[in-house]
């Protein structure tokens, strides 16, 4: 790649292309203008550029580079200018660092002479993110904008995954490099050897424990484990709990598969992980929504992952060790040690009857109904993809998954809004899987405007929005642990209600926003509204079986609540389960 008579604009093109991104999500600005005359020159040109795919809002642009991280395995990226337009990346900054996605987030910052004078649309995009991303950099020599966007690419996979910041100024985008490259900084962690011993003790514990459980995190997915997890949990004969990153590493068919343990987890993992003697987590953290009051009580805790500040982060540990996944797994299923645990796999075989929550009917839609019906009319395969909130929990539940990067959703920031631009960026990653977006009628509002990115991409994606007028987790919690009082979590509650209104009322449907509206605000998007129970599947059928965009909007039960349910600062034998 030639050093001289570029601009820093094209160098980033260059570097993109060499690195082989194909796509970048944005918005466009006055700071990257530059970057977006550069893939319009190109364009003309017929020459190789990543496709652009202009999103209605910045933090839409930033969920739509994770969705495509989720469903592809490889880098997402987003583009923004200064200000505001990055300021609207925190957020997704914020959810990628949380869930461990690889993600670059490059931003335009006003001129590097102005940094300091606060100018117009300046932000200290470095401060901002410094806690919430993995690095983060501000390019103000032109000399130094090729290896950074290489090192930061590369860090966002180096180890546990991560996103990685890279600030430009404008005046570095329109620069010449008329001399060599600065020469790169070396300053990455050495890697840590394999160690043996440790890997061997820990499987001694597994063998050697009566009622062992694995709780297997979502760097199983990000480490491409999982068939090597099948097979380690077939070899040593142990059950694995999936957590909600980790869902889709097994198949739900499974014998060994306990499904997602924790606060809103299914009856096996959470009776397993209360009943086990020996704990091996692999590649998750130890979240208090699992990890709940007394949870290591009683319990032999072993926990392997890649990023050594885990390690006892949280919970303490008797066995330990710092390896990837995939080195681990491959090394216990080579020794040609295995086990059986005939007694307790019978008693998991007991609770699998279980596995999914038992549900009423009513004259109402029920939620959980729906999910059933998308995944057996999928057969298990679609890439779901989901906002937060009640709907985000029933998915997990109630959705037999069946492979690994099909479950998108936000889960250590929980981020409302995510699903939407999510699912437009799981697309992008993996299309040769259909896309079904399950969302909440609140968190499907935080980012609707990105209905202008599918129409426009004629995205075909199928999004069913499970509508009950409220904000429908907060409203369970209140209802179960505030006396019921709904303030200000009732979407259909307007001015003429009376402000102390606690009513749970199924006939109360005012809609704001009219979702079956919409198809006369964007063009080519089908729009269809479920009432009926009974033609429930056949309804759902037809929207699964068309070719482009369609938005569903499902009148389900208001009163419904996502049991099972472990409440704050109880313990695994506290759960409700009806």
């Amino acid at each position: 790649m030639p050093n001289t008579t570029r601009t820093g604009a094209a160098i980033l093109l260059d570097v993109l292309n060499d690195l082989g991104v194909e796509i970048l999500f944005g918005h466009t600005g006055g700071a990257v203008i530059p970057i977006h005359v550069e893939i319009n020159k190109r364009l003309r040109a017929g020459t190789p550029v990543p496709q652009f795919i202009l999103c209605r809002q910045e933090g839409g642009a930033g969920h739509a580079a994770e969705g495509y991280a989720r469903a592809s395995g490889r880098v997402g990226v987003a583009l923004a200018t200064s200000g505001p337009g990055a300021t609207n990346l925190i957020t997704p900054i914020a959810d990628a660092y949380k869930d461990s996605l690889p993600t670059l987030f490059i931003t335009g910052q006003v001129p590097s002479r102005a940094i300091g004078t606060d100018a117009f649309q300046e932000v200290d995009m470095v401060g901002l993110t410094r806690p919430i991303s993995k690095h983060n950099y501000l390019v103000k020599d032109v000399a130094d904008l090729e290896w950074v966007v290489r090192e930061a690419h590369a860090l966002t996979l180096h180890g546990r995954p991560g996103p990685v910041v890279v600030d430009i100024c404008k005046d570095v985008q329109l620069a010449t490099l008329e001399r060599p490259n600065n020469v790169p900084r070396l300053r990455h962690r050495e890697a840590v050897s394999f160690d043996s011993v440790r890997a061997e003790a820990i499987l001694a514990a597994l063998m050697q424990a009566k009622r062992p459980v694995i709780k297997a995190g979502g760097g199983i997915i990000h480490a491409n484990a999982a068939l090597a997890l099948q097979q380690f949990a077939e070899r040593f004969d142990v059950p694995v709990t999936t957590t909600f990153n980790a869902l889709g590493a097994l198949p739900f068919e499974l014998a060994h598969n306990l499904g997602m343990p924790g606060m809103h987890g299914t009856i096996p993992a959470n009776y397993a992980l209360r009943d086990a003697d020996f704990l091996l987590t692999l590649g998750g953290r130890f979240d208090d929504r699992v990890a709940v009051r007394g949870f290591a009580d009683g319990k032999c805790i072993a926990h392997i992952d890649i990023d050594p500040s885990e390690i006892d982060k949280t919970i303490s540990t008797d066995l330990n060790l710092v390896a990837r996944l995939d080195e681990f797994l491959a090394y216990a299923l080579a020794s040609g040690q295995r086990a059986r645990h005939a007694e307790w796999m019978t008693q998991i075989a007991a609770w699998r009857e279980r596995m999914i929550p038992p549900y009423g009917q009513s004259e109402y839609i029920k939620p959980q109904a729906v999910i059933e019906l998308i995944s057996e009319l999928t057969g298990g395969m679609a890439t779901v993809v989901t906002g937060v909130g009640q709907h985000q929990m029933w998915s997990a539940q109630y959705y037999r998954f069946r492979r690994p990067r099909q479950w998108i959703s936000s889960g250590g920031l929980g981020t409302m809004g995510f699903g939407l631009p999510a699912a437009v960026g799981a697309w992008y990653g993996d299309p040769s899987q259909s896309v079904v977006l399950i969302d909440g009628d609140g968190s499907f509002q935080m980012n609707i405007q990105e209905l202008g990115t599918v129409v426009a991409n004629r995205i075909p994606l199928k999004m069913f929005v499970l509508n009950n007028s409220f904000l429908g987790m907060v409203r369970q919690w209140e209802d179960m642990m505030d006396g019921g009082h709904h303030y200000e979590t009732c979407l259909a509650r307007t001015m003429e209600c009376a402000q102390d209104c606690m009513n749970l009322d199924q006939e109360c449907r005012r809609q704001i926003p009219n979702l079956t509206g919409l198809k006369y605000v964007y063009p080519r998007l089908k729009t269809v509204r479920l009432r009926d129970p009974a033609t429930l599947r056949e309804d759902i059928a037809a929207v699964l079986a068309d070719s482009g965009p369609v938005l569903v909007d499902v009148w389900i039960d208001k009163a419904e609540n996502v049991i099972p349910m472990i409440r704050p600062g109880h313990s695994l034998e506290q759960m409700i389960e009806s």
